[in-house]
């Protein structure tokens, strides 16, 4: 290859490169510009930002209940591979033992334990702190067995609880299913909720970010005429109005994330003494995907109300 094409080859290689190195360079412009106007303005881009946050937070925390909600069943999901069982009163010796044999006999128990009922009054009378039970004439509480599941699964202790009340020493049993059930309705209404709040208050989002950014159209309606005069795309001309409207979005996810921790933590004490009350320990945390997805959707919100309101306006403010 001869020199002459060496440097034809190299002069077409930089030409190509060129329009590449101007796109990156306007690209880094525009983020230093974006931030640079947060800084140049700080009273009406972080007021702005203040209210992407208050309004983005509203379904976060709906979330957020919904998630302690899923914390809490799945902690009593835990206790559901207990169950006790509470024996007739006229159940003798014999139909205790032939009881406890039938139970042996079933795959999905792993243990059980037998609680007379002394023992039962004894421990009542300790964990009510009642004076005087124990001179009662007679007690009235029946035999309990106390049953360890290996299978807590709801189809199989459906299938259990079927069993038992065919079984003539049986009285009543209890399993918990009714709460877990509430539970996991109460969770998916939290979430449903927390996602239907999200599109409507996007839909906010959208205007407030919209709003101002068509003020500081008009306050560089200059700028974009002498820009389309020399050449300028609209591309070129909406691409620091993307930049300023995503930056926006995602500072405002992550003022969102910053309400709802505070507002966990200030409500940390009245949840955990609710979920202690029912035997539970839970400690509210901030779920990190929640804030992930509150930034995520404040920039693809933020990024959408540029795109709208700067293809709606630039067209007419490039026009002389």
């Amino acid at each position: 290859m001869s020199a002459t094409a060496t440097n034809d080859a190299r002069g077409n290689s930089e030409k190509s490169r060129r329009p590449l190195a101007a796109w990156r360079r306007h690209h880094r412009q525009c983020l230093r510009g974006a931030f640079a106007r947060l800084i140049r303005r700080p009273v009406g881009a972080w007021a702005t930002i203040l209210v992407l946050g208050v309004v983005l937070s509203l379904p976060a925390l709906v979330m957020t209940l919904g998630h302690q909600v899923e914390r809490l069943g799945a902690i009593w999901m835990s206790d559901a591979a207990r169950m006790d069982i509470y024996l007739a009163t006229d159940a003798d010796e014999t139909a205790r033992q032939t009881l406890r044999d039938w139970l042996d006999r079933q795959a999905t128990v792993a243990e059980q334990r037998v609680i007379p009922p002394e023992e039962g009054l004894e421990a009542l009378t300790e964990r009510l702190h009642i004076d005087g039970l124990e001179a009662l004439e007679s007690n009235p509480l029946p035999w309990v067995i106390e049953l360890t599941l290996s299978d807590a699964r709801p189809d199989t202790r459906l299938a259990l609880a079927e069993s038992l009340r065919e079984q003539p020493a049986v009285a009543e049993f209890s399993s918990g299913d009714d709460w877990i059930q509430r539970l996991e309705q109460i969770r998916a209404f939290f979430d449903e909720l927390g996602w239907w709040l999200l599109i409507l208050l996007g839909m906010t989002v959208v205007f407030v970010v919209g709003n101002t950014l068509r003020l500081e159209l008009h306050e560089r309606r200059r700028e974009i005429a002498l820009i389309a005069l020399i050449g300028g795309t609209e591309r070129y001309m909406l691409r620091p109005l993307l930049y300023d409207g995503t930056l926006s979005g995602l500072l405002g996810g992550l003022v969102a994330s910053g309400l709802v921790g505070l507002a966990l933590s200030v409500t940390s004490g009245p949840i955990e003494r609710f979920a202690a009350s029912y035997g539970a320990a839970i400690s509210p945390q901030l779920d990190p995907a929640l804030v992930l997805l509150l930034m995520t959707a404040g920039a693809l919100l933020g990024w959408l109300s540029a795109q709208v309101i700067g293809r709606f306006y630039i067209g007419r403010l490039s026009t002389p």
